[in-house]
This record gives structure tokens, C-alpha cells and sequence, in this order.
């Protein structure tokens, strides 16, 4: 009985291990150790203003686009949000090219990640860019300054899973 009882402790630390490596994976530099901290993103859009608006992403009239890794998204997203994916590989950033061409004017747009803090989020820096380079005044980047856990979730704004 001892040893099923640490087997059981084991696995559920390893398994805590795998999960953290898992989540954090979207969070790695770029493959070339180069370093897009220095591109700007946003403008940003404060959680709880989105919160207050999510009749619109209902509507359609604002579009909500993660861009971050699927697993994060599985487990809880801004409702309405479409998933993208990952930015940091080719097929990546043309599914957010495909995405944002299908945008009608007049709709707002707003992508977020939610991995890790905005300023530093590597799949953040590349669909800025990109919704920079389409000059849309109605484009922005959610601003989550820790993670999408602590400063959307943990802040009572509603959340779709799966």
C-alpha cells in the first residue's frame, strides 16, 4: 500500500512537471535566440473594457482573435474568441493572415495571448505587427500584464472552455 501511495505522489508530480513545461512552451524565445522585445505592440485594451463589451463580440462587431498556444485556449478563452494558434511558425502567421483578411471593415479586432505578460509575449509581438501593418484604428491588443489567468479570469470576467 506504501508503494502504490508514493507511485500515486509520483505521478502526480511528474504530471504537474509536464503540465507546467506544456503551458509554458508558448512563453520561449524565438528558435534563432533573437529577440522581438523591442517591436511595439498595441494599442492596448484593458480586460475589463472588453469584459463590458461582450454583447459586441456576440454581434459581431468586435473580433476576438487568440493567438497563443491550443492548450491554454482548451482550458478557457474570452467568449466569442477564435483560435489561431501559435504566431511562431509560417503556418501560424498565415492563419492570422487569412484571419484578418476576412474582417470586415468596421468590425474591431482585438487578439490577445495570454501565456505570459503582453510585453514580452512572443506570439503577441508578431500578430501586433500585423494588425499594425493592416492601419486599422479600430485594431488592439488585449492587455494582460501577468497572464490570461490572473488578469481575466481571476478578475471574474466570463470564460468559454474547450
Amino acid at each position: 500500500m506504501a508503494l502504490t501511495r508514493v507511485a500515486i505522489l509520483f505521478r502526480r508530480a511528474f504530471l504537474t512537471a509536464a503540465l507546467a513545461a506544456l503551458v509554458t512552451s508558448g512563453c520561449r524565445p524565438k528558435r534563432d535566440g533573437s529577440s522581438d522585445d523591442e517591436a511595439p505592440i498595441g494599442p492596448l485594451l484593458a480586460p475589463s473594457v472588453l469584459a463590458g463589451r461582450l454583447e459586441d463580440v456576440r454581434a459581431g462587431k468586435i473580433a476576438v482573435l487568440y493567438v497563443g498556444p491550443d492548450e491554454l485556449f482548451d482550458r478557457g478563452h474570452v467568449p466569442g474568441a477564435k483560435k489561431l494558434g501559435s504566431v511562431d511558425s509560417e503556418g501560424g502567421r498565415r492563419a492570422l493572415a487569412e484571419a484578418l483578411a476576412r474582417i470586415p471593415p468596421g468590425t474591431e479586432i482585438v487578439l490577445y495571448c495570454g501565456c505570459c505578460p503582453v510585453r514580452s509575449c512572443p506570439n503577441v509581438r508578431p500578430a501586433s505587427a500585423a494588425l499594425r501593418a493592416l492601419a486599422r484604428a479600430d485594431a488592439h491588443v488585449l492587455d494582460l500584464p501577468t497572464r490570461f489567468a490572473d488578469d481575466w479570469t481571476a478578475k471574474g470576467h466570463p470564460v468559454e472552455r474547450g
